[in-house]
């Protein structure tokens, strides 16, 4: 067992391995996968296919600069977008305790405890002041 790791290693030096783009592409392969079983479209098949194949050559590849580039503009695009996910998902799960609420002028979110009144509440981000009921 000792001997395959270091196979493995000596095969995967001055690779790239996997990144956050990769990961993307092989869960978009496997939702299309899906989408093809459910809807028995094979174009849909051939096109998940395609798109692990092209995880895998990122993966292998020892172009790093060019993976990490793409991997970079990925981010880039995908990044903010993630934020929010994660955002939504602690506001959801401290909805028992929280009251979340916009601020009127620059939109960002602010929490307050519930079942406190109404509370002044002043944004740490833009310092507009406003009266909530929490």
């Amino acid at each position: 067992m000792n001997g395959f790791r270091e196979k493995m290693m000596r095969f995967m030096a001055g690779r790239r391995g996997i990144d956050q783009f990769s990961l993307a592409l092989y869960i978009l392969g496997f939702v299309l996968y899906l989408l093809a079983l459910i809807l028995s479209l094979p174009v849909l098949s051939l096109l998940s296919t395609a798109v692990w194949i092209y995880g895998l050559f990122r993966g292998f590849s020892r172009n790093i600069a060019k993976r990490e580039a793409e991997n970079r503009w990925f981010m880039g695009w995908f990044g903010p977008i993630a934020v929010k996910i994660k955002q939504a998902h602690v506001r959801f799960k401290n909805r028992k305790i929280y009251l979340y609420y916009r601020c009127p002028k620059c939109k960002c979110w602010l929490k307050l405890p519930r079942n406190v009144g109404e509370k002044h509440v002043t944004c740490g981000h833009c310092g507009a002041s406003f009266t909530k009921k929490a």
